[in-house]
């Protein structure tokens, strides 16, 4: 049930800084690609790849990372994304090599698709609905819009003040509070649905199935649009996506409980 106690509106407030958090990452990476490309001697492709890990494996895994919080707990969904966001973030700082950068924005993105969902799960189960609600999910999502502005307007003194690592160390601290306040400020809530299961290869299949599309576009100047790694990266890419339809077209069918699709009808 939503809490009445005043804590809801503190509790608004970190749900807003974990929102502007996930959406400022995503966009401040973009003013300090330069510098990162010379710091680790990035190609143009290699460069493109860590914004590119970063946003298919957020969009990928979203709503697997939003039915996990559903049915395992909002709050304890919400803090293991932001201590995975933190730690990745310091990772990502850290990196000594372009491929340990990329594979540290990879679990950035998977780690902004479990804290993204929670957050708002948790709004929605805080405030009750009507008035209230709605001005606080017309907050949050300002908070988003805040966060993209910002992100254009921090990103270059950032990098040429303090170095590109610190687009990411920025996130540590941030993390860090959050994770100190979460347990004060938020309720532990969950589902009531009695249908409790994953689709884990629904999100996997489809995630899958957008990296190969994108790094045979991305690698296609280089290796020719019709040489055989480019040929068969999209041809990996269509049979992903039709495996991915075939799943879900038996979820949808398990999933149905009706009595019109009861044996005999």
């Amino acid at each position: 049930m939503p809490t009445t106690d005043t804590r809801r509106w503190y509790a608004l407030a970190l749900l807003c800084v974990a929102g502007f958090m996930v959406i400022l990452d995503a966009q401040i990476v973009l003013l300090a690609l330069p510098s990162i490309a010379d710091g680790l001697g990035l190609s143009a492709d290699g460069a493109q790849w860590v914004m590119s890990a970063y946003l298919l494996s957020f969009g990928g895994l979203l709503l697997l990372g939003g039915r996990t919080a559903d049915l395992l707990g909002r709050r304890r969904v919400f803090m293991t994304g932001t201590l995975l966001f933190g730690l990745s973030s310091l990772l990502c700082g850290l990196a000594w090599t372009p491929g340990v950068l990329v594979a540290a924005r990879a679990v950035q993105g998977v780690s902004a698709a479990i804290m993204a969902p929670s957050a708002l799960s948790l709004l929605v189960s805080t405030f009750d609905e009507g008035r209230e609600r709605n001005k606080a999910l017309a907050v949050w999502s300002g908070s988003g819009g805040f966060g993209a502005t910002a992100a254009l307007l921090i990103g270059g003194p950032l990098t040429g003040t303090l170095g590109w690592q610190w687009v990411f160390f920025l996130n540590v601290p941030v993390a860090a509070l959050l994770l100190a306040l979460t347990p004060l400020l938020l309720r532990e809530s969950r589902t009531d649905a009695r249908a409790r299961s994953f689709d884990p290869a629904g999100a996997l299949t489809a995630t899958a199935a957008l990296v190969a599309c994108v790094y045979a576009v991305v690698e296609a100047p280089g290796a020719g649009w019709l040489s055989a790694r480019t040929t068969g990266l999209l041809a990996a890419s269509v049979l992903l996506a039709v495996v991915f339809v075939r799943i879900e077209s038996r979820a949808a069918a398990r999933s149905c409980r009706c009595a019109c699709c009861a044996p005999g009808r």
